[in-house]
């Protein structure tokens, strides 16, 4: 449903993880906010995602990743330790916990290149159905058990999130969730109920491969879509840039 689904993968992926790349090697803020900038812009205004789902996809990551970030700045040592230049400082007890600029920054140069990272692999997968991936990941000459298990685990994903979605409007209709001790034994029941389904399902699908003689492998997925020339500048211009921008940068820091 997304606005680009009919670019060709491989512009696709190559556009994606051209800034991925660049993003890691350089650990450059600067080229991290640029690649942030330039993934968002083509998630929400170029493949038409809604902002409010896309704002919702980031929170997760986000999530784990301040959490990570706390632990990175503060740096903890005995409290005879003689300690030069800090920005914060505490004592604990026997210790001395404290923010350094330098892992201060770290932190910072981190959050963003993880940030932008995020935003490249979500272009990626916002932008390519699931059948252009297994075409991408059958021309890498992966093996079938690999991209058959991924097209089932993607599969089983929606349906699982279909039955749940129906237990809990079900347990909602009956009150299920209006008291503390309510929610959590609907919780449980949803939990008991959503197992017993998903191998339900698991069998259906096994009793449906076996019904058709145990068929092995994928067929070869056939690509209707094709090269554009613009797209292939697009992405050359675009990587130039961010290649001539991080010189800059480089030699700014040099002066």
């Amino acid at each position: 449903m997304n606005g680009w689904h009919h670019i060709h993968p491989l512009e696709k992926i190559i556009f994606s993880f051209s800034f991925l790349l660049f993003t890691i090697l350089t650990k450059s803020i600067i080229i991290a906010l640029i690649t942030f900038f330039v993934m968002s812009v083509s998630i929400l205004y170029g493949a038409k995602i809604p902002l409010r789902y896309y704002v919702k996809l980031l929170t997760l990551p986000l999530i784990f990743l301040l959490t990570s970030l706390l632990v990175m700045i503060m740096s903890i040592v005995p409290i005879e330790s003689n300690i030069q230049g800090f920005l914060w400082q505490i004592e604990l007890g026997e210790w001395q916990l404290f923010v350094s600029p330098n892992g201060l920054y770290q932190a910072v140069q981190i959050f963003f290149t993880v940030m932008a990272s995020v935003s490249c692999m979500y272009f990626f997968i916002l932008t390519t159905p699931i059948h252009q991936i297994t075409w991408l990941l059958q021309k890498l000459k992966l093996p079938t058990l690999f991209i058959e298990l991924l097209v089932f685990i993607y599969r089983f994903i929606f349906v699982l999130f279909e039955k749940m979605t129906e237990i809990y409007l079900a347990q909602s209709s009956r009150l299920g969730y209006q008291k503390y001790r309510l929610w959590l034994t609907s919780l449980g029941q949803l939990i008991v109920s959503l197992l017993i389904k998903s191998m339900q399902s698991a069998k259906e699908l096994q009793i449906a491969l076996d019904s058709r003689a145990g068929e092995e492998g994928l067929h070869e997925i056939e690509l209707t879509h094709t090269y554009k020339k613009k797209h292939w500048i697009g992405i050359s211009i675009s990587n130039v840039f961010l290649f001539a921008i991080f010189n800059l940068l480089e030699i700014v820091i040099k002066v």
